[in-house]
């Protein structure tokens, strides 16, 4: 079993302790998809990714991590209500999308997701967001370290 699909495995377990053996709850999944997008949009603020009109000023490391874990830890919650198995292990493959367009894509798949409950949504969803985060330089130790 891959860091991955452990670290998936221990969420599951902390939801499966709360909510035994319910079937989908899609009014709790549309709750959580609108989490995992503030958090998303948190991410790509601390990413400053889209300021424009002001002044460069550096990234907050600290701040982008917190921010991206707790979009992390949704997306494993929003795995969970969609009684997702495993996920497969992310290999660092580098990603050709700007910043723009990966944040755009995940939005994209998330909806996705939303409204379609399908496991293959979801996996790009979580693939996207780990290449998202390889790209603002968090590496897998430190999202396991922390999770």
């Amino acid at each position: 079993m891959n860091d991955l699909s452990k670290m998936y495995q221990v969420y599951v377990n902390k939801e499966l302790q709360v909510n035994k053996n319910e079937i989908l709850n899609v009014a709790r999944l549309k709750q959580k998809t609108l989490s995992f997008l503030h958090d998303l949009g948190e991410v790509c603020q601390d990413s400053r990714c889209f300021i424009f009109w002001e002044k460069e000023e550096a990234i907050h490391h600290d701040e982008l991590l917190e921010h991206y874990l707790d979009g992390l830890k949704m997306l494993m919650s929003i795995g969970y209500e969609l009684r997702i198995d495993t996920i497969k292990n992310h290999t660092e493959i580098p990603n050709r999308l700007s910043l723009e367009d990966i944040f755009l894509k995940i939005y994209q798949s998330m909806m996705n997701v939303s409204s379609t409950y399908s496991s293959q949504d979801y996996q790009n969803t979580i693939d996207d967001y780990f290449s998202l985060g390889f790209q603002l330089g968090i590496d897998l130790d430190e999202i396991i370290d922390h999770i």
